[in-house]
């Protein structure tokens, strides 16, 4: 059987986004399917839902047979794609679709699950339960460990012996889940998470009107990003500024991570247990690296 996953993708074949995360991994399994994810900073003002989910029921018409697919698979928030946030009912019409023809959608929560966002998982932002859903990262809290979570009758519809792993079900990794879990019922952590989002939109807005080069600002809770651009009005992804902002950052003391299929996104994805003012001073770093781009001469000036 066959998958489809949603990619952010909007690029011709020869797109620099599929060589960071393909290349020297050939050759890959067949009749895996790829549609542009809803990506709607890249898109036209007003492109709606309905207008990205018909790239599923096109690839339905152009690419592969809906009754061949096994399955669907995407993630709630873009990772490595540069934490892109589709529009709230993208999800369900695509779920719609795959009941339409009995195709199973799995969701990859392995970096958005478990808090991230201010929810346990990602999915119930936008009013859906998954048949399958993939998990790990913020599940240990550091410890290796990952897990996949389905209906009943999908996971146990395998036979007796059919699913394992060498690490399966490792007791430290399984007790270090269970206290992650705990704590973050405890300490309620899924408002801080909330709380991290809405206090780094509200600076992240105002770094938005005071420098072009803020393109866009997007994110679920503690899961948040900026994308950095050259033109306000053209969009043209700002990839070496990126890497000056994640320089600067690195010299004062603060750790990014870049993410995007156009290198120009930094993202925030801080501990959920970090301190109000240890944020703050990172946000205080984010903020003169942006200025240190955004006004070099005024920035020289200042150091005068």
């Amino acid at each position: 059987m066959k998958t489809l996953s949603t990619a952010a993708r909007f690029l011709p074949c020869r797109s620099p986004a599929k060589h960071p995360y393909k290349a020297g991994f050939q050759p890959f399994a067949s009749d895996i399917y790829r549609i542009p994810y809803a990506y709607p900073y890249r898109h036209a003002a007003g492109t709606s839902a309905e207008d990205f989910a018909r790239h599923l029921r096109d690839a339905f018409k152009r690419s592969v047979a809906p009754e061949s697919v096994a399955a669907v698979l995407a993630e709630p928030v873009l990772g490595e794609g540069g934490f892109v946030v589709p529009p709230r009912d993208y999800f369900r019409l695509l779920q719609q679709i795959c009941r339409e023809h009995g195709i199973l959608f799995i969701a990859d929560e392995v970096q958005s699950g478990f808090g991230r966002t201010g929810k346990w998982f990602a999915s119930e932002h936008f009013g859906i339960e998954p048949d399958v859903i993939a998990t790990a990262k913020s599940l240990g809290g550091g410890m290796p460990i990952a897990a996949v979570t389905g209906r009943a009758e999908i996971m146990d519809a395998p036979g007796p012996g059919s699913l394992g792993g060498t690490f399966c079900a490792h007791p430290l990794s399984c007790a270090a889940a269970l206290a992650v879990i705990e704590t973050i019922e405890k300490e309620s952590l899924l408002a801080r998470s909330a709380a991290i989002g809405e206090r780094f939109e509200k600076c992240a807005r105002g770094w938005q009107k005071k420098w072009d080069l803020v393109g866009d600002v997007r994110g679920l809770g503690g899961m948040c990003a900026i994308e950095l651009v050259r033109n306000a009005a053209t969009r043209e992804p700002a990839d070496t500024e990126t890497k000056q902002i994640a320089r600067y950052c690195y010299e004062h003391g603060l750790i990014t991570v870049t993410a995007g299929t156009f290198n120009n996104v930094i993202r925030i994805l801080v501990p959920l247990v970090v301190t109000d003012e240890q944020f703050d001073e990172g946000l205080d770093v984010i903020e003169a690296a942006l200025a240190s781009v955004a006004e070099p001469g005024r920035a020289a000036l200042s150091r005068a």
